[in-house]
């Protein structure tokens, strides 16, 4: 993606990187109140880390959002979302790791990434616009949440995210 070789282990005297492929994920739904939330989470249980370069999010009324980090295990009530894919930007490739969904409540470990409490409809996360961009070990989840109250609300999610392996190079 737009960072290529700008991340690496330091191994010996040089910089290792392992970049597989780039990806987008997509999920979107709708609730006719209460709780509503959007994830992508790394499904991978190995070494594979997936580098988040930009989140957006939109919906259909104004509240307030909250952009969430989950440590494992996601512990959420789960909704069917209306439609959710994992995709390769090239497109003869397989699609990378990742899985997309939605919620309408959750609990667990969390992080709080940012609180938008100005009543808007959507907004738009680029960490590596601005400062380091965000890294989601294995199994650990980015999300998306509010709390509509009666109001029936449709979110989606779009992020572009690139699949790393943070690790040395199998001996030849």
């Amino acid at each position: 993606m737009a960072q290529l070789f700008s991340r690496g282990t330091l191994t010996r005297t040089r910089w290792d990187y392992f970049e597989r492929t780039n990806g987008w994920a997509f999920v979107t739904g709708n609730v006719a109140s209460g709780g509503i939330g959007t994830y992508f989470a790394n499904n991978s249980t190995a070494t594979m880390h997936l580098d988040i370069y930009n989140l957006t999010w939109a919906a259909s009324i104004a509240t307030d959002w909250d952009v969430w980090l989950y440590a494992p295990p996601l512990t959420i009530t789960p909704m069917t979302p209306g439609e959710g894919s994992v995709n390769s930007i090239q497109p003869d490739h397989a699609a990378p790791a990742g899985v997309v969904g939605m919620y309408t409540a959750s609990t667990g470990n969390y992080r709080h990434v940012l609180r938008i409490s100005n009543n808007v409809n959507g907004g738009s996360i680029a960490p590596v616009g601005g400062m380091t961009w965000l890294t989601l070990p294995p199994l650990w989840t980015i999300a998306v949440s509010a709390y509509v109250g009666a109001n029936p609300c449709e979110l989606s999610m779009t992020v572009w995210f690139q699949e790393s392996l943070d690790n040395i190079a199998p001996a030849r």
